[in-house]
């Protein structure tokens, strides 16, 4: 879950996630005295500081992939919502096309409506979904999903239809 390796994971001291911060802020965190634990499989990095006349030696600080801070939380960086794209998209999806349930490239795969734009369906990630192209391709009629008739679609038994409604369940359950 790492956006980028050299970076530290900040906590507040209850342990909710605060932000990404890179090694030079944890380091200052570390020598100012404000990080109250840490965690992580061992340090991250260890910087070398100023050399210490009086001790004859370096000042070493070891930064560890996890800290957490003295003092009251921000934010909780996991209420975040991530910013959409169709990479991460793809990425929930599994590269699995919601109507076919096969799996795909990236290249061959776009994003569907589940309540159409027209119909004031947003691109947000509750109302979006994997299509492969084949099926945006037939232009198929696109189903409003919140309309759904899910005994006359499950008769027609298909994977496609199945799929379909398993994701209306699912979206409609997470938006009330």
């Amino acid at each position: 879950m790492h956006p980028h390796h050299s970076h530290v994971l900040q906590l507040d001291i209850q342990g909710t996630p605060q932000a990404w911060i890179s090694l030079e802020h944890a380091a200052l965190h570390v020598a100012t005295g404000s990080v109250a634990w840490v965690d992580g499989d061992g340090p991250l990095a260890t910087l070398r500081g100023g050399f210490n006349v009086a001790r004859g030696r370096q000042s070493v600080i070891d930064v560890h992939p996890i800290i957490a801070l003295h003092g009251a939380s921000k934010v909780n960086l996991f209420d975040v919502v991530p910013a959409f794209s169709k990479g991460k998209l793809f990425r929930r999806d599994r590269l699995t096309c919601a109507y076919c349930g096969q799996s795909f490239n990236e290249r061959d795969l776009q994003c569907e409506h589940i309540v159409p734009e027209s119909r004031g369906g947003g691109w947000t990630w509750m109302n979006l979904v994997t299509a492969c192209r084949l099926y945006r391709s037939k232009a198929l009629p696109v189903h409003d999903v919140s309309e759904w008739n899910p005994r006359r679609e499950a008769r027609r038994g298909s994977i496609r239809t199945r799929n379909r409604y398993q994701l209306a369940l699912r979206v409609r359950k997470e938006t009330q």
